[in-house]
């Protein structure tokens, strides 16, 4: 083969070779955007035995890298990246954040500095070096910083007011008052460079300075929120009530202050305020609310203090659903809207509630669990079942356990109540796995077992739980009680019987147990007596009539729920 076509066979080669690393660097990418992680990283190490010296291979691949804590796999690739490509903004922040997060200010503020060697966007660049100076604590390389970025962009509030904070580090004041005046040379009529004057005096530490110049920042602007605010610092650190409340009032209803600083505020005037005069917050308050600006925001802090002044419930709600009104997607509004309507069982508005509530969370069991209760009290059993099955089916991975076992002990209830026999045994197990001592489930399913004779050693064991954890609890005691009845075990079942007696917790099927298990055991007077008990508390069946009159116990032929 002639030198000509060696050579021409060699250019193809590089020519398919680069089409391969291309195709399957994007099929890597097309992995990563499908969430397909796994395949992805696959497809770039496959990518890297193709061209190790790839820098958006090897710049992808250190992410991966970092994830699987092979830092020094990552931080070499990162390293060679910016080696290759020095002016790639995205590979040198990178490498820079790769050192922060291993705790390593001095490496990452070397990458910067050569980012300026190499002409990358200066501005941006004295920003972060700024930052990274002022935390390693290199006050006078943080001023050098704020200096080369105020020559680029000019003088603002901003910079003088870290170059102030950085003057301040390192205890040079005459320069931090100079470089504020200097702002004020360039902005005579600005309200804010006073106010900056203002509290660079305060932080010297002398007041009548910082006095005097904030109220010049207020000649300019009477109604500057940001003059007001240091104003007002000024006056707590005096504990000047008085003077305190009549600039912090100011503030509140001044247009000129933005709704963050506003409502930060105001929740520090309420906190300051409210344990000494309750009353002049209270009004302040009533004149707040009605403000054309702000509304939403102001309306929630409104709610939320008539929740710290104990108001009555209903103004409390009506304060919420003033919320609503003004910011329908408000959630907090109507959970707690939520909360209140729980605590006056209005079935109603737990089911409004919920179902404003659910687009916002659609994960969370609990509004589900509250919506289920509700329509169970309203016997809309249907609508139950539909909504716990919906719930276990969106709940979060986060969901605590007990939760879930408690929505399928409900669910299991339904089920029964809808004689859904099967289903309702697969939630009780369902519950059980998520919570095995959930003693309603364990009392429930060993009752219903019994019921139907079956599993009843089972069922037994399941009973025997309830009683240990609560020996007093007159419902698992007559379910276990009734267990022993169903094995036969008669005299045990009796003195089960004569234990819930004593403890004087007696009901309609209670009655009805003690009765059948006497009868067993031979009285058949105290039986008939139990009987009767059942027959005037209100069990009115044909059964229980014939074992009156018979005298005699007789088996329940049909299925008891």
């Amino acid at each position: 083969m002639s030198a000509g076509a060696q050579e021409g066979c060699r250019g193809n080669d590089s020519v398919a070779h680069g089409r391969a690393l291309d195709y399957y660097y994007i099929q890597a990418r097309s992995h990563l955007m499908q969430d397909s992680i796994d395949r992805c990283f696959e497809l770039l190490r496959h990518c890297y035995a193709l061209d190790p010296s790839s820098a958006s291979v090897m710049f992808d691949l250190s992410s991966f890298y970092a994830f699987l804590k092979k830092d020094s796999v990552s931080h070499a690739m990162l390293s060679k990246v910016v080696e290759s490509d020095p002016q790639n903004s995205d590979y040198n922040k990178a490498l820079v954040n790769y050192y922060l997060n291993a705790g390593d200010i001095e490496s990452a503020i070397e990458v910067y500095e050569k980012m300026l060697e190499t002409g990358h966007s200066k501005s941006e660049t004295y920003e972060y070096l700024y930052s990274l100076y002022a935390e390693a604590g290199k006050h006078d390389k943080a001023i050098e910083a704020l200096e080369k970025l105020e020559k680029l962009e000019g003088s603002n509030e901003e910079i003088t007011f870290q170059k102030l904070r950085q003057y301040m580090s390192v205890g040079d004041s005459a320069k931090a008052v100079a470089a504020v005046y200097r702002l004020i040379d360039e902005n005579p009529d600005d309200s804010r460079c006073w106010t900056l004057l203002g509290n660079a005096y305060s932080l010297l530490g002398d007041r009548e300075k910082a006095v005097k110049a904030i109220d010049k920042a207020l000649s300019l602007r009477p109604d500057d929120g940001y003059a007001l605010s240091s104003l007002a610092t000024i006056y707590v650190n005096d504990a000047d009530d008085s003077m305190y409340c009549n600039v912090i009032e100011r503030l509140l209803i001044s247009e000129n202050i933005g709704s963050e600083a506003r409502l930060k505020a105001l929740v520090q005037y309420i906190e300051y305020k409210y344990p000494t005069d309750s009353a002049r917050v209270g009004r302040l308050m009533g004149e707040m609310i009605k403000l054309p600006f702000d509304m939403a925001e102001i309306a929630n802090v409104h709610a939320q203090y008539l929740v710290l002044a104990n108001a009555p419930s209903d103004t409390i709600v009506s304060a919420f659903e003033r919320v609503l009104a003004l910011e329908p997607e408000n959630v907090s509004a109507i959970i707690k809207l939520l909360g209140y309507a729980i605590d006056r069982n209005d079935d109603d508005a737990v089911i409004k509630y919920t179902d404003e509530a659910l687009p916002y969370l659609p994960d969370k069991l609990e509004l589900y669990y509250y919506k289920g209760i509700s329509y169970y009290m309203q016997k809309r059993y249907a609508d139950a079942i539909s909504v716990y099955e919906e719930g276990l089916r969106k709940r979060g991975e986060e969901t605590a356990a007990e939760l879930v076992s408690e929505v399928y002990a409900l669910l299991g209830d339904l089920y029964h109540e809808q004689s859904m026999i099967d289903e309702c045994m697969q939630a009780y197990d369902s519950a059980l796995v998520y919570d095995s001592s959930n003693m309603s489930v364990l009392n429930n399913y060993a009752y219903y077992l019994s019921l139907d004779g079956k599993e009843l050693q089972r069922a037994l064991d399941m009973s025997y739980k309830t009683i240990v954890a609560e020996p007093d609890n007159a419902t698992y005691i007559d379910t276990y009680a009734w267990v022993l009845f169903k094995l036969g075990r008669y005299e045990e079942a009796k003195a089960y019987a004569e234990k819930l007696i004593a403890l004087n917790d007696m009901s309609v099927v209670v009655y009805s147990h003690c009765g059948d298990i006497y009868a067993k055991c031979g009285d058949i007077e105290s039986a008939v007596k139990y009987w009767i008990m059942a027959r005037d508390a209100g069990d009115n069946s044909k059964l229980l009539e014939k074992k009156i009159k018979k005298r005699r116990y007789y088996e329940d032929a049909k299925r008891r729920k």
